[in-house]
């Protein structure tokens, strides 16, 4: 009978074994699996610049109506623009026209074109200077844009170096800032360049649209570069390359050269593609009275109503097959941007990033521990990564005590643009300063208990009230304070935790818009949700289950896409790996990408929209290295 007994306990014992595992495979395989796992391809659109297949209005009309096509089929593509063009003719006569140039209609239109391009989604990237060598006709093509090498020229030793290359990036740079536009990515003209050469071409660009040609030319992936990028303007951390494995549809192939090869490889279906091939296909549009029809000053095209043309079959075919087109910024969904130098002496977790200067862009706000300044870098994301930041400069001296927590209020939350500055002393005092003309300016404390905490959280809870959220030193417990808008304040009566919280607590955004605090342990789908219960003035628990792989990393929210919606990101910083899944409806996750490795090891991770596009950003900081480490977020919504 005991032997009958236990042998019934083993097997529903084997029964629950299996059944939890079969559970956590499917859990695994839903997010992770063939069926979720995004199945996308990358295009970038090669060579389009003032002249060559696009050097008359005729032409210029012929790509518009190429690049509306692509919007109108929700597609996803990439400009490789070179901001000059330049050629010698056979007679010597020489053809020089750029982006910037005034008094040029022709200039004028490609300007709208490209500019109409970027605002219906388009990522625009510069591929070179002049994608040519010299100032006289050569026997191999070479003097035109777009036919010749720029970079590391054979036989021509003065284009080996990075003293030859920098000049010639700032002046296209200049050119497409003149223009009203910005380039997003960098590809040198046939991938065609030095080491010294890419060194330099990191400094001023965090994303390449091209493989690390140094490292691996036939690389199937994306290639990360983790270092400090030096020498030329302000240090940068790191870049990321994006290949092009299936390289281009030559003239006399089609589509299924690209087509055929999707999924049957472990290469990024990755491509270029020259559109002047689907010219031969566009058809005039005429009025009633069979006259071209002329818009923006351009002649207008469409294509024919039968899908006949090369770009048009291989966007139908790929679609067939399930892909989508993807950005290379939802592939690669963070750009390694600035970094921006601090002061290595004081704490790192007493270093805000917030919006104080009032121009919709983070500023960092440190708190010296030692001599109780606290100062401000004004944040400038939106130039060259480059770039050299503002300096610092003081805002408010508060003496600094073991035990004290800062928090900056949300500027959604906080009264006015700015964020507001909140400090929880240890000897028992609660205080609230408005950011206003350089200054921190105390506005209002309030005497509570005296605690040593170790974070401070700004719970916004709807017309003007707040919930200010103090963690202890011990990690323990959860102190709060309801303050009203009218100054009115009630103590939360705490609550304390089994263990003490070995991660940091964030914000999320519950169901219904309000504010709670979350906690996980690395490498959980789950965690505690902590929001307010009014009624009873105390913390209101609940656990929380998120649809999301079991993987090692910590976890932290934002809307990285900036389509409203909260989404999950897992950071390994053993890995340097940070893994996106998109909110896609109520706790249904999609996997986006993965980006990485890239940051130091030892850094805290802070997420924050830092350019105030609307889309949650990257900051990585270290202190012992005396840098604020940023990679922004530019993802398809």
């Amino acid at each position: 009978m005991t032997y009958l007994i236990k042998l019934k306990w083993l097997k529903f014992v084997l029964s629950a074994l299996v059944v939890c595992v079969l559970f956590t495979a499917y859990h695994i395989i839903t997010v992770e699996g063939e069926s979720s796992n995004p199945r996308f391809v990358l295009m970038r659109l090669e060579d389009i610049g003032p002249g060559g297949q696009y050097g008359s209005m005729e032409q210029l009309g012929k790509l518009r109506a190429v690049l509306e096509y692509l919007r109108e089929q929700h597609v996803n593509y990439h400009l490789a623009v070179i901001p000059r063009w330049v050629d010698v003719s056979a007679d010597g006569a020489r053809y020089d026209v750029s982006l910037d140039q005034t008094g040029n209609t022709y200039v004028e239109a490609y300007q709208k074109v490209l500019k109409q391009a970027v605002g219906a989604g388009a990522t625009l990237g510069m591929h070179g200077y002049t994608h040519q060598v010299g100032n006289v006709r050569r026997d191999d093509g070479h003097q035109e844009s777009g036919i010749g090498n720029e970079f590391n020229v054979p036989g021509s030793d003065e284009t080996l170096t990075a003293s030859f290359a920098e000049p010639r990036l700032k002046a296209g740079l200049a050119i497409f800032k003149n223009a009203g536009l910005k380039p997003q990515f960098w590809e040198a003209p046939h991938y065609r360049s030095t080491p010294e050469q890419d060194q330099l071409f990191r400094n001023y660009f965090g994303l390449h649209y091209q493989a690390d040609v140094q490292t691996d030319r036939n690389t199937p992936v994306a290639q990360y570069v983790n270092e400090r990028n030096r020498g030329y303007g302000a240090p940068t951390l790191g870049a990321a390359y994006i290949p092009t494995p299936f390289d281009y549809i030559p003239y006399n192939k089609d589509e299924k050269l690209i087509i055929d090869r999707v999924g049957k490889s472990n290469n990024i279906s990755s491509f270029f593609y020259h559109p002047f091939l689907d010219f031969k296909y566009l058809v005039p549009v005429t009025n009633d009275e069979g006259e071209p029809v002329v818009r923006d000053g351009l002649p207008e095209f469409r294509y024919p109503a039968q899908d006949k043309s090369l770009l048009q079959k291989l966007v139908l075919g790929l679609k067939a097959k399930g892909y989508k087109f993807y950005s290379i910024q939802d592939y690669v969904p963070f750009t390694p941007s600035q970094s921006i130098q601090i002061n290595p002496g004081s704490l790192q977790d007493k270093l805000l990033l917030g919006d104080v200067t009032g121009d919709g862009q983070s500023d960092i706000v440190n708190w010296d521990s030692k001599n109780g300044n606290i100062t401000v870098i004004p944040g400038s994301f939106k130039g060259m990564r480059n770039d050299a930041q503002a300096a610092s400069s003081v805002w408010a001296n508060v003496p600094y005590r073991n035990g004290a927590a800062a928090a900056l209020e949300d500027k959604a939350a906080a009264e006015g643009k700015r964020n507001g500055l909140w400090i929880m002393d240890p000897t028992g005092l609660l205080q609230r300063y408005d950011s206003e003309n350089g200054q921190f300016k105390l506005q209002k404390e309030w005497k509570i208990a005296p605690r040593s905490y170790a974070n401070l959280y700004v719970i916004p809870m709807g017309g003007g009230d707040k919930v200010i959220a103090g963690l202890s030193s011990d990690r323990l417990n959860l102190f709060g304070y309801y303050v009203n808008k009218d100054g009115g304040i009630k103590p939360l009566k705490p609550y304390k935790f089994k263990n003490e919280l070995k991660n940091e607590m964030q914000l999320r955004t519950q169901e219904d818009g309000t504010k709670s605090l979350f906690y996980a342990r690395s490498g959980a789908v789950n965690g505690l949700e902590l929001s307010l219960d009014q009624a009873a003035m105390s913390w209101k628990l609940k656990k929380v289950e998120l649809n999301i792989p079991n993987e090692d990393g910590e976890i932290r929210f934002g809307d990285f896409n900036g389509d409203g919606k909260e989404d999950i990101l897992r950071w390994n910083s053993e890995l340097k790996r940070f893994t996106v899944y998109l909110l896609k409806g109520t706790d249904e996750y999609q996997l986006l990408s993965v980006f990485g490795p890239w940051g130091s090891p030892g850094s805290k991770l802070i997420t924050v929209d830092l350019d105030g596009n609307g889309k949650t950003d990257l900051a990585l900081v270290k202190l012992q290295d005396g840098f604020v480490d940023t990679a922004l977020s530019f993802e398809s919504k």
